[in-house]
């Protein structure tokens, strides 16, 4: 007889279901190269399926019209993926539209694993159970984050890596980083290094962690009582060596590749710099174009002075295409609204049902790497923007998605168990506090995971489809 699910796997089940239907929607309809850069990422996909072999950076069938330079410099896991997976299918002649299509569907698999990673993490996190599916719902169905596994990048597996490295902290601080923890970390630092430079922060961050979790251990354990054997620094040097020979293993080839094509240029920065500006139009070159540092312009001009700001926050909420497929506006103001109730709710000095099962200095570790994981990449893409190329694009701040969401979703839960707790101090019976404070809750996060679902079906079928069913375009 078969088991039947259970109705939280239910959920879990319709989440993945409407996540990939909008995936599905935004992939098969949206016209080749209309994602950023979509066009030059697949010449690293067309590559590897008509040769069989990777690319170099300076390869003449690679490079970028006008930008110059390729991002065959860069980290590429998936345009592998997809390069080899098409080869595999040569056979069958695809045409380039069967090959785009594709290399996508390899980005929506990527999607549906961030998706559960992040329901997974969210059991870790939020002992509330409506609390968790906020956040998980939040995580998932922020409409430019599904959108971003819609078409040919690495930045889909980059966020990937850091749903599965949050994960893997978060399980290594409950069962004491066990050899399953280890290993699950390690696969998401060689995701996190072969796909996508501006998520190298997470790989920081899990450092910081990790080390700051056993220096914490040791000195409790020795403090604490000293007939206890002390944590020692053989056990974290012995689980950090494991973790780093796994990953070592992983990444090694491809820095040991650029090495040798590059002229020692393990991260083939300065190469990639180089081939730019001997390859770009002038327009384009990196060593004299404007930029606002080089202008003398202040960085809070360049944020706030322009279109910085805006653009960036509508295209982390949604922008589809190339950034040229706003959703309702009324969706942004939503958005911004609870944003603002969060950060609100975040200088409540209440209890959260936030790593109820971690002791305090675990919960303050955990929000010190959320913070730090956070910051760097806002850093990473105001310094781009200032001192490189000006790019008010949301996707550069996906990478703090997930410690962001985390964040806001604790200050709503702050927010909802204050309402509860005046409800309570309010109502005049027993009963009355009970059902009327329940019931108010369940509402609450109804309504918001009701305004999750809403912005993603909005944005996928109303803004993304009604543009490109008007305008007559799609990939087929």
């Amino acid at each position: 007889m078969k088991k039947k699910l259970s109705a939280e796997q239910l959920r879990v089940c319709l989440m993945l279901l409407i996540s990939f239907i909008c995936m599905m929607t935004f992939a098969a309809v949206q016209p080749f190269g209309d994602g950023p850069d979509e066009i030059n990422r697949f010449k690293l996909v067309e590559y590897i399926y008509n040769h069989g072999t990777l690319p170099v950076g300076n390869d003449p069938e690679v490079l970028i019209d006008g930008y110059g330079g390729s991002y065959a410099f860069q980290p590429m896991l998936t345009y592998i993926i997809d390069g080899y997976l098409l080869r595999a299918l040569r056979v069958l002649a695809p045409s380039l539209e069967i090959r785009v299509f594709i290399s996508r569907l390899v980005n929506v698999f990527i999607g549906l694993l961030t998706a559960i990673y992040a329901k997974k993490l969210s059991d870790l996190l939020f002992e509330n159970k409506k609390t968790a599916w906020a956040f998980t719902l939040a995580v998932v169905f922020l409409p430019q984050n599904l959108f971003i596994h819609t078409y040919v990048n690495t930045d889909s597996m980059g966020l990937l890596s850091i749903a599965v490295i949050l994960y893997a902290l978060m399980k290594g601080l409950k069962d004491d980083f066990s050899r399953n923890s280890c290993i699950t970390l390690a696969v998401g630092i060689i995701l996190c290094a072969l796909s996508y430079y501006n998520c190298y922060g997470i790989v920081v961050c899990a450092m910081v962690f990790v080390i700051a979790y056993f220096y914490k251990k040791f000195r409790s354990e020795n403090i604490v009582d000293s007939s206890i054997p002390t944590y020692d620094c053989k056990t974290m040097l012995k689980k950090s060596i494991f973790i780093s020979t796994i990953v070592l293993a992983g990444i090694v080839w491809w820095f040991i590749r650029n090495a040798v094509l590059y002229g020692g240029d393990f991260l083939a920065m300065e190469a990639r710099a180089l081939c730019a500006s001997q390859t770009c139009t002038e327009a384009f070159n990196p060593l004299t174009r404007d930029t606002y540092q080089k202008l003398g312009i202040p960085l809070k001009e360049m944020v706030f002075g322009t279109d910085y700001f805006t653009l960036v926050w509508k295209s982390f909420i949604a922008m589809f295409g190339p950034m040229l497929i706003p959703t309702h506006h009324y969706i942004y103001m939503a958005f911004r609204d609870v944003f603002f109730v969060a950060v609100v709710g975040l200088l409540i000095p209440m209890k959260t049902s936030v790593l109820t099962w971690a002791k305090a200095s675990q919960k303050w570790l955990t929000h010190f790497i959320m913070v730090l994981a956070i910051v760097i990449p806002v850093i990473l893409a105001l310094s781009y923007s200032y001192g490189y190329d000006f790019q008010p694009q949301g996707r550069y701040y996906l990478p703090m998605v997930v410690p962001f969401m985390y964040f806001l979703v604790m200050g709503v839960e702050k927010i909802i168990g204050l309402l509860e707790l005046i409800i309570c101090r309010i109502s005049k019976t027993s009963e009355n506090q009970n059902k009327f404070a329940t019931l108010t809750s369940a509402f609450l996060y109804h309504l918001l995971y009701a305004f999750l679902v809403a912005s993603l079906l909005y944005g996928t079928f109303i803004s993304m489809l009604g543009y490109y069913k008007t305008n007559e375009l799609s990939l087929f």
